[in-house]
């Protein structure tokens, strides 16, 4: 298996194949979090409008996110996994938007697959590769 370490923006610019966009200290945290709280949907963005539209579309979207580490104005939540610790948010759809970990996901648009990793899920990510058997 062939593996590239690439970093910030522009890596993910040039990510190809499984891409692996790490954040181990907020976002992928955070949806290992939502994802356990039972969110249906995770949809990572990079821009607050685009969020604005999507909740204004679907008003029952709960949207998440932090721009330098201060919660978006007008979000119900900042990104921090201790805030959907013990919450069901079983069947939701959440929009979550940061200041790096979304925007790496957002600008990976070449790789054919796109996971955010953290410490928190490194170990499935890891297996989940393993077994894929990639190039």
């Amino acid at each position: 298996m062939k593996i590239n370490i690439l970093h910030m923006i522009d890596g993910a610019k040039a990510a190809r194949g499984i891409a692996v966009i790490i954040d181990v200290f907020r976002a992928f945290s955070t949806e290992a979090y939502l994802a356990d709280a039972g969110a249906r949907r995770i949809i990572p963005l990079g821009d607050i409008d685009a969020s604005f539209e999507y909740k204004r579309a679907y008003p029952d979207t709960i949207l998440c996110g932090e721009r330098e580490g201060i919660m978006i104005e007008g979000f119900d939540y900042g990104n921090s996994p201790s805030a959907f610790e013990g919450k069901d948010l079983t069947g939701k759809t959440v929009v979550h938007n940061t200041s790096a970990g979304t925007q790496g996901i957002v600008n990976a648009s070449g790789a054919d697959e796109i996971i955010g990793g953290s410490l928190v899920c490194a170990r499935p990510i890891a297996q989940y590769i393993k077994d894929k058997a990639p190039d």
